[in-house]
């Protein structure tokens, strides 16, 4: 199917060259295997995994993978209308991006609140995809309320030994390293005072890690039990009891991902181009009005959506993003994703239920799987009711 290439963001000489100059080394260089899904490969089996870290690192050669970041560890020193039109178009072209947690997570905190030796450590690992990153936040009794967490980290010496368990971890079972939270006080009238940003090695004795199948019948998460697990003082970010700014600071920076626009717009446009395939079939969707409307429906949904991805990465440039305008825009990109996922699999009918090994899966199981994965995100990153609870209060100044 012609999948239609976007052409949206930016403009000018220069960035009409970087996007043509992607484009054709995509063709040369993006494996199949990618072209036909937009899951992300941290939730994929790991030869998969393997096989994107290898692309990412062809990517980071160019300077592509984190085209936005500082020559000096390991970026491409390029603006933010470049990284918006690199990672669009790498979005829709179905290219893997792997270690999404350190990348667009711990990365941005690590540049605004890491010393210079926790910079020069980990930050160039991350650009070159050698250091694998999982997010140590939810605990069995502690997940959208993330200030009732129990682990406990208190200082000895040089280090701090944490005990306690970390679940829903996000890349578990493939990560090297983990950033968590810990108690470093005692749960005061003010839950979110006294808790720590921590950077732990996964192969720290004391670390015990687990992996949890998903529903796509991969082990998409891990939980780990921390037994007295010493971490040194040097690994930790912000000053003690500052864990909670610190972790703001990156679920905001992983809710302003620009990329899910791109990724809503490969959806939509490989469905409607598997519909007008079917014209003078016994099945053609688009003699159905009620389809055509849907269809038209999700084709406005995608323009808004792109309208506010854009929104997002002009006021990041201009350092002026209205707080809440990165739930807004993960509130609204994690609900459309589920949408156009499951108004896909309903046109496509029974063989649209079928996962990606079967045979018989029509569009490579694109929309069954994503359909699956896409109740991953409303959930991960602060459930859609923490979304709308925080544009209430930081974006309309409702009362609590």
């Amino acid at each position: 199917m012609p999948l239609r290439q976007i052409v949206r963001f930016g403009g000018g000489p220069h960035v009409d060259r970087l996007r043509a100059e992607l484009r054709s080394w995509l063709d040369e260089n993006l494996p199949g295997e990618f072209r036909r899904t937009a899951a992300n490969p941290d939730y994929l089996p790991r030869d998969s995994h393997d096989r994107a870290v290898q692309f990412c690192q062809a990517l980071h050669q160019r300077g592509w993978f984190v085209p936005h970041w500082p020559v000096e560890f390991g970026g491409g020193g390029l603006g933010v209308v470049e990284q918006v039109v690199i990672r669009e178009e790498l979005a829709y072209a179905g290219a893997p991006m792997v270690n999404t947690n350190g990348v667009n997570m711990l990365a941005p905190v690590l540049f605004r609140y890491g010393t210079r030796e926790q910079q020069e450590e980990h930050l160039p690992k991350i650009a070159s995809s050698e250091r694998m990153w999982a997010q140590g936040y939810s605990e069995p009794e502690a997940g959208s309320d993330l200030a009732a967490l129990r682990m406990t980290a208190r200082r000895d010496g040089d280090d701090y030994i944490l005990d306690g368990q970390k679940t829903w971890t996000s890349n578990g079972v493939l990560a090297d390293w983990i950033f968590v939270l810990a108690r470093t006080s005692p749960l005061g009238d003010k839950r979110q005072a006294g808790i720590s940003f921590f950077l732990v090695d996964l192969d720290t004795p004391g670390i015990t890690r687990r992996p949890i199948r998903s529903m796509t019948g991969y082990p998409t998460f891990a939980e780990e039990f921390f037994d007295g697990v010493r971490v040194p003082a040097a690994n930790l970010v912000g000053g003690e009891g500052e864990g909670w700014q610190v972790a703001k600071a990156l679920l905001v920076a992983e809710r302003s991902n620009v990329t899910r626009a791109a990724q809503a717009q490969r959806y939509l446009d490989e469905l409607v181009d598997w519909c007008r395939d079917q014209r003078g079939t016994s099945h053609d969707p688009l003699a159905d009005p009620v389809t055509r409307l849907a269809l038209a429906r999700a084709v406005e949904r995608v323009e808004v959506g792109r309208a506010l991805s854009y929104r997002v990465a002009h006021q990041q440039a201009a350092g002026q993003l209205d707080p809440a305008l990165p739930s807004l825009s993960k509130l609204y990109h994690s609900e459309l994703t589920a949408e156009l996922r499951e108004l896909g699999s309903t046109i496509l009918g029974p063989a649209g239920a079928l996962l990606p090994e079967d045979p018989d899966a029509l569009l490579h199981g694109h929309f069954s799987e994503g359909l699956l994965l896409s109740l991953l995100h409303t959930i991960g990153g602060g459930t859609s009711e923490i979304q709308r609870d925080l544009i209430s209060t930081a974006g309309l100044g409702l009362p609590r």
